[in-house]
């Protein structure tokens, strides 16, 4: 008997695949020996990844006093990281298909939020594997995209089940039989993505019940708390301090006293997403 995951894959109409120059530019990228020429190469052979990446580094954000043609010249100011950004952004969001009941801009926004909220607390709690906890943050919930796109029904009952103040993941598992991450999980498989990624993923939406907590999903755990309760109206200062998510915070290995500082420096992070979806 076919799982229920792979029966909502074949009521999708065209599976996302990411396209193999994206995971040759992704291997670049994260290697310490990589080779500038290559790599500018390599985004050349991308004409849509080259307008976006002449786009981010002639915009008013860097203000350079003369404007830039060279990929390589590019990559030298914006860097790596920028670089990576852009990379799996622009491959993920290209890959997956439009879900007409989804605003698409708003989704990678908050999707890129998360992503740079979890890095900046790896960082901070001096996690070994940063890159791939934003990467993780960033992909986390293209299983939402999954669920409208291979059964709508499911979906649309799963918003008014949450709208009626039922928990999102246990209206998942009661209509689907499993949850938004695990299919993400299962994405990512088809995608040959590294194993570290998936189970970060796999474990997101309840890090702290997996017979091992996994620091990188408690992290991404807060991250996403912090971002959808700093842009929900309904949520002062006091309502986010109540509902904090204290056990994952001590998990990586961070203090309780710091979570209104650390709070308010993380508010303050300019993710850079704008230039990114331009």
């Amino acid at each position: 008997m076919k799982s229920g995951i792979s029966q909502l894959f074949e009521h999708i109409e065209r599976i996302p695949r990411i396209p193999e120059i994206i995971k040759q530019l992704l291997e670049q990228i994260n290697d310490p020996n990589q080779d500038f020429d290559d790599l500018a190469y390599n985004i050349e052979k991308e004409p849509l990844l080259s307008i976006k990446v002449l786009r981010l580094v002639n915009s008013a954000h860097y203000a350079l006093p003369k404007k830039i043609s060279a990929i390589k010249q590019a990559l030298m100011v914006l860097g790596l990281t920028e670089i990576r950004n852009l990379v799996i952004l622009s491959g993920v969001a290209n890959a997956m298909p439009d879900v007409p009941t989804i605003d698409m801009n708003d989704f990678w926004v908050d999707s890129f939020r998360t992503a740079s909220y979890a890095k900046w607390l790896a960082d901070d709690a001096k996690l070994s594997d940063s890159e791939m906890i934003f990467t993780a943050g960033l992909i986390s919930e293209l299983g939402t995209l999954l669920i409208h796109l291979g059964n709508p029904t499911a979906a649309s009952a799963i918003i008014t089940a949450v709208d009626d103040g039922n928990d999102m993941l246990e209206s998942e598992r009661h209509y689907l039989g499993f949850t938004r991450y695990d299919i993400c999980a299962e994405l990512c498989r088809q995608w040959q993505l590294p194993q570290a990624l998936i189970s970060t993923i796999q474990a997101a939406g309840k890090p702290m019940d997996e017979d091992t907590a996994w620091l990188s999903a408690c992290t991404l755990y807060i991250a996403r708390y912090l971002n959808h309760s700093h842009y929900d109206d309904s949520m002062d200062s006091e309502a986010i301090m109540a509902a904090f998510p204290i056990r994952h915070w001590q998990q990586i290995g961070l203090a309780t006293a710091d979570i209104p500082t650390k709070m308010q420096q993380i508010f303050t992070i300019d993710t850079g997403i704008a230039g990114l979806l331009s």
